[in-house]
Order: structure tokens, then sequence, then C-alpha cells
């Protein structure tokens, strides 16, 4: 009797183990969201830098940022989705190039010209479908 409530007890707990887990499934990612997530990752990882006074790690970051956008933005089917990808690129060398000097004011700067391309596309393509 023991083991037979125990065999039920084990397969009611994974029934609803595996029932919960199917429940909580997302979808997979569209490759344009997996992308900005990335630019928000490297973004947060700048500040974050930045305010750690890390130029090494604000400059990394700002590099993979540029490379990310300039390969999107050449094959951007938009025109005005390219234009902002390839003006966040050249923002993110102007902050990789601002590292190395330990420019903190202009990496700022640069930063928040790129929350304004941001802001644009978002307002003008994403949030407009």
């Amino acid at each position: 009797m023991k083991k037979i409530f125990a065999f039920l007890s084990v397969v009611i707990f994974a029934t609803v183990f595996f029932a919960y887990a199917a429940d909580n499934a997302k979808p997979e990612l569209r490759p344009s969201q997996k992308a900005m997530q990335a630019r928000v990752a490297w973004l947060t990882a700048i500040n974050q830098n930045l305010d750690a006074k890390n130029f090494d790690a604000v400059a990394t970051d700002a590099d993979k940022l540029a490379v990310q956008t300039e390969k999107l933005g050449a094959n951007h089917p938009n025109p005005l989705g390219k234009e902002l990808s390839l003006a966040i690129s050249s923002l993110a060398k102007d902050i990789s190039t601002a590292a190395a000097k330990q420019d903190g004011d202009t990496i700022k700067f640069k930063l928040r010209e790129i929350k304004g391309k941001c802001g644009e596309c978002h307002a003008q393509i994403r949030d407009k479908k």
C-alpha cells in the first residue's frame, strides 16, 4: 500500500509539474526582438561601467553595439530604420573613442543621442504598426 501511495504521489507531482511548465511556455522571440534586447543590455552595461569609471568595458560594449547596429542597419529593409541603425552605430563608435580618452561627459551626451534615436525608431516604426 505504501508503494502504491508513493508511486501515485510521484505520478501526480510529475503531471502537475509538466502541466505547469507547458502553461509557462513563451513564444520564441523574433530576430529583431533579440537584437533590441542585446542593444538594451549593451547600453545598460555602458551606463553601469561609466558610473564605475571602467572605460575599457565601456569601449568594449560600445564596439559591440557599433558592430551589431552597422551589420543590421546595412541590410535593414526600411529606409528610416536603416538610417537610425547606422546613426546609432556611428554614435556607438563615438562612445568608444570617448572611452579611450576617458571623456565621461561626451559618453553621457552620446548615450542621450542614442536614446533619442531609439525613441524615434519606436515612435515612427515599431509603435506605428
